[in-house]
């Protein structure tokens, strides 16, 4: 789910769609990056089902990007935060357990 919502950058970035909750302007440039980010989010999950031992990767690489983009839009996406937490943790808990 968290992954999907990164698609709300691209969408606003590319003006695809009126995206009232984002208030801030997203460049072209970072809105690639927030498709990358969905796309690796739903990697991660999909390499997870799928049992391939380098899923986790996959997922940090993910978190510290969307962590990036959040900061770089804090004042709209700032509780996207709490979701990479939340993520981060089951990563490093499925991981080592």
């Amino acid at each position: 789910m968290h992954g999907l919502i990164h698609l709300m950058g691209f969408v606003k970035a590319f003006n695809l769609a009126e995206i009232e909750a984002l208030t801030l302007p997203i460049s072209k440039t970072a809105g690639l990056f927030w498709l990358l980010t969905c796309l690796l989010m739903l990697g991660t999950a999909s390499a997870y089902w799928t049992k391939l031992d380098w899923w986790p990767i996959i997922g940090i690489v993910a978190i510290v990007l969307s962590q990036v983009l959040i900061f770089m839009s804090w004042q709209d996406a700032k509780f996207g935060t709490i979701a990479n937490v939340i993520i981060l943790t089951v990563i490093l808990w499925k991981y080592f357990s």
